[in-house]
């Protein structure tokens, strides 16, 4: 009976770990598709590439999957431009969030850059 229960301890301790990394991959190859997708979308709603980043992360057990769409500051245009079809796009179960790209300040922007010999 010990030896069973050994076996079945031994078992577990190797099918566990390997059921986690299954369910992650899968996690992991559907956000991969889902951005797939949406670039393409993007891509063919601008005509070719842009400065709009789209990102996938994919869902965990504690949290939906997000897809983030990001631009550099003066090119927010993008992101309104393609926001309708990004947005039909995400699948249940996933989150759509716009960065928001952080102002230059100008004092950091017009200093002089330190002479490096």
């Amino acid at each position: 009976m010990d030896a069973v229960l050994a076996l079945l301890f031994i078992a577990a301790l190797i099918a566990g770990p390997l059921g986690v990394l299954a369910v992650r991959d899968r996690r992991r190859e559907s956000a991969e598709a889902v951005l797939a997708d949406i670039r393409a979308a993007v891509r063919r709603r601008l005509r070719g590439e842009s400065l709009l980043s789209v990102q996938v992360v994919p869902a965990t057990l504690t949290r939906p999957g997000r897809v983030v769409l990001s631009t550099p500051t003066g090119y927010e245009y993008l992101t309104k431009a393609v926001w309708t079809t990004v947005a039909r796009r995400v699948p249940a179960g996933y989150e759509l969030v716009v960065t928001r790209p952080s102002p230059v300040a100008p004092e950091q922007s017009d200093r002089a850059l330190p002479r490096a010999a």
